[in-house]
């Protein structure tokens, strides 16, 4: 069976992310750790990790993703974010191992204009840490859509993976990403031609999970902006075309599309990635 599922809040509770996942007919999810605009992380408290992993093994739920809040920037020369930045990637990693997380999936940042080969070391340097930091949990590397100065190309994603070689280190592609940074997978030999440039890379083996979002914004778009399954410029066809592609078959499907009353994730879409 595909593991399908969706970003889903845990407010109020842990528990309360199981309760939504099945409420949209899910079976694998992803969760914030934290606000996703807030610096402040601690540990899950003890009793809402017992109830929680005791549910979601009691209804196959997983994999479970934790995606990291959007103020993380590893490529900032601000030495306070950058100190913000690895600290709550860390505690978002420990507590991806309380819940037998699959990985912590992140946005790398963003190196404002002053080119990959500037950062690039302190990027190394930064990842390494927050893998020495820890122990179990996959940090994940997200594609970016094009935007300038964002990191997250299949390129810089390779280079760092390549460049660390850490068996925790991994890549999440996004769909919409991927259509608004260039790559026409309503084709199906554009899917062809990029599952050939990941092999290339070395990346075929540390793709973990797909953020399946149709997308707001054309192709090559260079904005970062999802729509609803097949209410985007992508389509039903193009998003089957990626889903059902031999190296893309077996991943997780995880959606962050604004749902049809705007609260995310819903019943409506999950239902629609099914039929793909």
């Amino acid at each position: 069976m595909r593991r399908i599922g969706g970003h889903v809040s845990m407010a109020g509770s842990l528990i309360n992310s199981v309760k939504k996942t099945v409420e949209i007919g899910g079976n694998c999810m992803q969760i914030f750790a934290g606000s996703p605009r807030s610096w402040l992380r601690k540990p899950f408290p003890e009793d809402q990790v017992a109830s929680f992993t005791k549910e979601a093994e009691r209804l196959d739920i997983l994999p479970i993703f934790i995606h990291a809040l959007y103020l993380v920037n590893l490529a900032t020369t601000d030495v306070y974010l950058l100190e913000k930045s690895i600290t709550s990637l860390i505690v978002d990693m420990q507590n991806g191992d309380l819940i037998h997380s699959a990985g912590v999936i992140v946005h790398i940042g963003s190196h404002q204009g002053a080119g990959f080969d500037s950062v690039k070391n302190q990027l190394i340097t930064s990842i390494q840490r927050i893998l020495e930091s820890t122990e179990n949990c996959n940090l994940i590397l997200e594609n970016d859509a094009g935007q300038n100065g964002k990191i997250g190309s299949p390129e810089e994603i390779s280079f760092l993976i390549n460049s660390i070689k850490n068996n925790r280190l991994k890549m999440c592609l996004d769909s919409a990403h991927l259509f608004e940074s260039g790559v026409d997978i309503r084709i199906t030999e554009s899917v062809d031609k990029f599952s050939r440039k990941l092999e290339n890379l070395n990346l075929t083996d540390k793709l973990i999970c797909i953020h399946l979002n149709d997308s707001k914004t054309k192709l090559d778009s260079h904005s970062d902006m999802h729509a609803n399954i097949g209410e985007g410029e992508i389509g039903i066809e193009g998003l089957r075309n990626l889903v059902n592609h031999p190296t893309f078959k077996s991943l997780p499907l995880i959606l962050e599309v604004p749902g049809t009353d705007k609260h995310g994730p819903d019943l409506a879409n999950v239902s629609r990635a099914k039929e793909l």
